[in-house]
């Protein structure tokens, strides 16, 4: 494993580098959501799996984080507007599970994408 600390529109990761990519309940907090996707669908390899655990977003808590966009609909992100988000940047959407264990009071969902093999390539 290493780690790599990213930057608001790129995660720093070399084309290519990724068998899996995973984030956990930080989604929600990228400024530019587009762009960051972008970066995770360039660094993942043919086949390469993005699991992405995360929460809906919720009233009680005040307000977005800094600078996310408009449409989140408070802290978190609906699994919906996830999946539209990682879907229009190129991932193959695999599997959301709904009742991913977490902490009280922010039930969790798992999303699970998969980057599309290239022509010809084996699937992994």
């Amino acid at each position: 494993m290493t780690v790599v600390q990213a930057q608001a529109r790129d995660t720093g990761l070399p084309a290519n580098c990724c068998d899996a990519v995973f984030l956990r309940r930080v989604y929600h907090h990228l400024t530019n959501p587009a762009e960051t996707d972008a970066s995770l669908l360039r660094a993942a390899r043919s086949g390469g799996v993005l699991a992405v655990i995360d929460f809906a977003p919720f009233s009680f808590w005040p307000g977005s984080p800094e600078g996310v966009p408009e449409n989140r609909g408070g802290h978190g992100i609906a699994s919906q507007l996830l999946v539209a988000e990682l879907t229009a940047s190129g991932f193959e959407l695999v599997r959301v599970i709904n009742d991913w264990p977490g902490r009280w009071p922010l039930g969790s969902y798992c999303a699970v994408f998969r980057k599309p093999s290239r022509p010809g390539a084996p699937h992994s």
